[in-house]
């Protein structure tokens, strides 16, 4: 694949997200992809020799954005482990919210059998999973949060509490995550408390 650089490649990805996710995997031709992103077909080519190829750059676009945001929540943890979390669930809440976001899992469940999409989605797990075993041991080191149970225990659950809140988002189109925000937090506090 081409490097990842320019308008070009960043339009093809944001109109490839949308287009899968609105028509799902088959639906999305690269003629389609193409004309919402506003290149030409060798454009397209250049950066994806084929549409699996398209699908993985996002989920690879979507794991440095990840990368990122990790790297902020646990150098926030530092200073206040509670902050970084709060912060850390709006961001969940956020992707929550996001009206591709149950598409484009159904698309998923319906493209070519790929190892380098495995791959990525199962990277993005332990991505989470490290991202709350930093800020969870911030906390205990900070006095905030539990300490019999461990770190790894402890984001081990929260990250089963945010898997849930994704499902339902993506299986229920009337469930709005953010209008409980008050009450998960309030939930992963109290799991969370000394």
């Amino acid at each position: 694949m081409a490097a990842r650089t320019g308008e070009g490649w960043a339009a093809i990805v944001g109109a490839g997200y949308q287009l899968i996710s609105e028509l799902g995997y088959a639906g999305a031709t690269t003629a389609r992809i193409c004309a919402r992103a506003g290149v030409s077909s060798g454009t397209f080519f250049h950066y994806f020799p084929t549409k699996i190829d398209l699908l993985v750059g996002i989920l690879q676009a979507d794991a440095a954005d990840a990368a990122l945001r990790a790297d902020a929540f646990a150098d926030a943890a530092t200073d206040s482990a509670p902050a970084a979390l709060r912060t850390w669930l709006g961001a969940l809440l956020e992707e929550s919210a996001d009206p591709h976001l149950a598409g484009f899992v159904a698309a998923l469940g319906s493209a070519p059998s790929d190892a380098r999409v495995a791959e990525l989605l199962t990277s993005a797990a332990a991505l989470q999973h490290k991202t709350l075993v930093a800020i969870v041991s911030a906390g205990q080191r900070q006095g905030n949060w539990r300490s019999d149970l461990t770190a790894e225990r402890l984001a081990l659950w929260i990250g089963v509490v945010a898997d849930g809140v994704l499902s339902r988002s993506v299986e229920d189109p009337s469930f709005d995550a953010a209008a409980a925000a008050s009450e998960l937090g309030d939930l992963l506090a109290r799991y969370l408390a000394p």
